[in-house]
C-alpha cells in the first residue's frame, strides 16, 4: 500500500475510510499522486481536473487509471510563489532531458516575478494597509495595472522593475498606488550600475546587478525563434543555478510572501 487513511463523510452522511496518497509530486500545472490502491500515477491538471489554482490542503479524487478508479485523498500541496514553482519544475525537465522547455520556464519565471512584484507593491500591500477601501477600487486598479504592463516583454519589464526599486516609492494607500500606476512608463534602458549602487544595501545591490546582467531572455529567444536552438545540459544547469541565486533571495529581500500569490 502507498498511502495513509482518513475518515470522511460519504454521500449518506456516514463515516467512510478514504486512503490518503502519501507519495505525490506537485508542479505549477499539475498535482501528481500515486494511487494508494493500484500504485499508478494519477496526473491531476489544476485547470482541467481540479478546477482550482488554490493550494490543495485536502481533497477527495478518483484514480485516473481506467481499471481502478478508486477514490483517495490528496493533501499537502506546494504553497510556493508561481515563479518559484516554475523554477522547481525545471528539475524534472532536466531529469527528462527537456532542456529547451527548461530555458522557457526559467525566462518565464523572471517575467512572472516582475508581474508579481508590481501586484504586491501596487495592489496587495496598499490594500492590506488601507482596509477601509472598497474591493471595487482594488479591482479597478488591478485592471489599470494589467493594461499598463500587458505588452511589456522581458527587457522592458526588467527595466521597469529596476526603475521602481531605485526610485524607492512604496505606496501606503490605494490612492498613492493609483498615482504610481498612472505614472508607470517603459524606461528607455536599465538603470545604470552606479544608480543601483546608490541604494546602499550591499546584498540587494548585488542581486539587482545580477538580475540586470542575466541573459536568460537571449537564450530563450534562441530556443523559441527560427533557429530553435537546443541547449546543452551544462547551459541549462548554469541558467537554473543563476535563476535560483537571483529570484529566491530577491523575493525574500522584497518580502514577496507567497500568501499574496495565492
Amino acid at each position: 500500500m502507498h498511502g495513509m487513511w482518513s475518515s470522511t463523510l460519504n454521500s449518506r452522511g456516514l463515516m467512510s475510510d478514504i486512503p490518503i496518497a502519501k507519495n505525490r509530486r506537485t508542479s505549477y500545472e499539475n498535482f501528481v499522486a500515486v494511487c494508494p490502491e493500484c500504485g499508478k500515477d494519477s496526473i491531476f491538471n489544476r485547470a482541467s481536473d481540479l478546477h482550482t489554482f488554490e493550494p490543495i490542503a485536502g481533497r477527495e479524487v478518483a484514480c485516473l487509471s481506467g481499471y481502478c478508479r478508486k477514490p483517495f485523498r490528496i493533501i499537502n500541496d506546494s504553497v510556493n510563489n508561481a515563479h518559484e514553482m516554475l523554477i522547481f519544475d525545471c528539475y524534472e525537465l532536466i531529469e527528462r532531458k527537456h532542456y529547451m522547455n527548461c530555458i522557457l520556464s526559467l525566462a518565464q519565471a523572471y517575467e512572472v516575478f516582475f508581474s508579481f512584484f508590481f501586484r504586491v507593491e501596487l495592489l496587495y500591500k496598499p490594500f492590506r494597509s488601507d482596509p477601509d477601501q472598497d474591493i471595487a477600487v482594488l479591482n479597478h486598479l488591478s485592471n489599470e495595472l494589467q493594461r499598463k504592463i500587458k505588452k511589456y516583454t522581458f527587457v522592458p519589464m526588467r527595466a521597469l522593475f529596476l526603475a521602481h526599486i531605485v526610485a524607492g516609492h512604496s505606496p501606503k494607500t490605494l490612492a498613492e498606488a493609483s498615482a504610481e500606476v498612472s505614472a508607470l512608463s517603459k524606461p528607455s534602458k536599465d538603470a545604470e550600475d552606479a544608480t543601483i549602487e546608490s541604494l546602499g544595501d550591499a546584498k540587494l545591490v548585488s542581486l539587482l546587478k545580477d538580475l540586470k546582467h542575466t541573459n536568460i531572455h537571449t537564450l530563450r529567444n534562441q530556443v523559441v525563434h527560427k533557429r530553435a536552438y537546443r541547449p546543452t545540459r551544462e547551459e541549462v544547469e548554469a541558467a537554473l543555478e543563476e535563476t535560483r541565486s537571483i529570484l529566491f533571495p530577491l523575493s525574500n529581500r522584497l518580502q514577496l510572501d507567497n500568501e499574496f500569490d495565492w
